[in-house]
């Protein structure tokens, strides 16, 4: 995929770029300059998109490989393929009116590596706007189950996993709980347990979340059936078998249940 740049011979918009954003569609933006200076960002009007065979004739003022064009929420991330000028994202906010309460217009703002530098501390984090509750199953086998404030639960029988996030009739996210006790009795089945990780990995996001901390599985005071080293090559093992799955650690079930929420949380909003 390709990022090209245009003169327009516009005074307010010199530039037009042409962003290969999938294979073969490209996105077009004018724009007030070649690329944002350092503390600063620029504004875009979009101009819809076009097809290969409508690029124009003309040799363009820059053009590069794009190694990645990735939407998340209301921005989209580029790389491009050079030593310099590489990473930025285009900011896309829907306004609404003051005179049209109800209406909206685009504003779209190009920010680079350097103004975001500028810009101090912080993150974008996509809120979703005003949404429907989550969906989430939960295992009937699940004792004492997580909580998941506003969100709609039910209650039924999982293929796999403990907790299911639900988003337009289809399990997205899928996440097997563990106990420090439960993962030591499931050693003994190694084999099964693997079986069971594999019918994970069928799913978009998945994890598996332990309830205690990896400290507690490789202390003998602790871990009463195996050695810590046998515990910790069992652990190592299914980290390498299963690079797609999150093996993640807490000190206790309130941090493993949060940390769950925010999990599918953000899963639920960039889905």
């Amino acid at each position: 995929m390709y990022w090209y740049l245009y003169e327009t011979g516009m005074e307010k918009f010199p530039y037009r770029i042409y962003l290969e954003e999938s294979p073969g569609v490209y996105l077009i933006l004018r724009v007030q300059g070649k690329w944002p200076g350092s503390g600063k960002k620029i504004f875009c009007i979009s101009e819809g998109t076009v097809s290969k065979k409508e690029l124009p004739d003309e040799e363009p003022v820059d053009k590069c490989p794009i190694i990645l064009a990735e939407r998340y929420g209301k921005k989209l991330n580029i790389i491009l393929d050079r030593k310099t000028r590489r990473r930025c994202w285009f900011l896309f906010l829907q306004k609404e009116y003051k005179t049209n309460p109800g209406q909206y217009y685009e504003q779209i703002f190009w920010i680079t590596q350097s103004s975001m530098k500028m810009r101090g501390p912080g993150a974008y984090i996509p809120q979703g706007g005003k949404q429907a509750k989550m969906e989430i199953i939960i295992d009937k086998r699940e004792r004492y189950p997580y909580k998941f404030k506003n969100s709609i639960i039910n209650k039924e029988n999982l293929k796999v996993g403990d907790y299911a996030l639900l988003k337009n009739e289809s399990i997205i996210a899928v996440a097997e709980r563990k106990t420090l006790d439960h993962f030591l009795h499931e050693i003994r089945n190694f084999e099964v347990l693997k079986l069971n990780l594999r019918e994970l990995q069928q799913y978009p996001f998945k994890t598996m979340v332990f309830d205690s901390p990896y400290s507690e599985f490789i202390n003998p005071k602790t871990n009463l059936f195996y050695r810590p080293s046998y515990t910790a090559d069992i652990l190592a093992e299914l980290f390498v078998a299963f690079p797609d799955i999150q093996f993640v650690f807490f000190k206790n079930r309130k941090l493993a249940n949060e940390w769950l929420y925010r999990w599918f949380k953000r899963i639920w909003v960039y889905c």
